[in-house]
């Protein structure tokens, strides 16, 4: 995978938020922040780096005059249609021969799995 999105110029983290930008189409740096549980500063710089290759434009926020909005431009959206299609190619090879009540069991047993992580975590404070 990292070898793939060094070949489009991404790292894992970049790929992450285009992957988060296709998904709501327009978002603040601050929103994107939050999505991401980075620092603002943090997302300035992954921002700064995708406009310079070309796969973000930042535009004018419509009301707020110190945020800016961030988009994804041609290549961006290009990009997070190739992500969105290689996942899915990804899931149909890993999953494709299940049956639809062995696939339906296995995403309840992800869910469990993944509540009981969440509430370890805030037991322990993310230790």
């Amino acid at each position: 995978m990292q070898r793939g999105l060094a070949e489009r110029g991404l790292t894992q983290t970049r790929a992450q938020v285009l992957w988060v930008l296709g998904g709501a189409e327009r978002m603040t740096q601050a929103e994107l922040a939050a999505e991401l549980k980075v620092t603002p500063r943090n997302v300035t710089t992954l921002i700064d780096a995708l406009e310079e290759t070309g796969f973000v434009r930042r535009t004018a926020h419509p009301t707020d005059r110190r945020a800016a909005v961030i988009v994804l431009s041609a290549k961006g959206q290009k990009s997070f249609a190739r992500l969105q299609s290689e996942t899915t190619e990804f899931a149909k090879l890993l999953f494709g021969n299940l049956s639809e009540r062995d696939l339906k069991t296995f995403q309840g047993i992800l869910h469990d799995v993944g509540t009981k992580l969440t509430e370890l975590a805030k037991e322990t404070g993310g230790r």
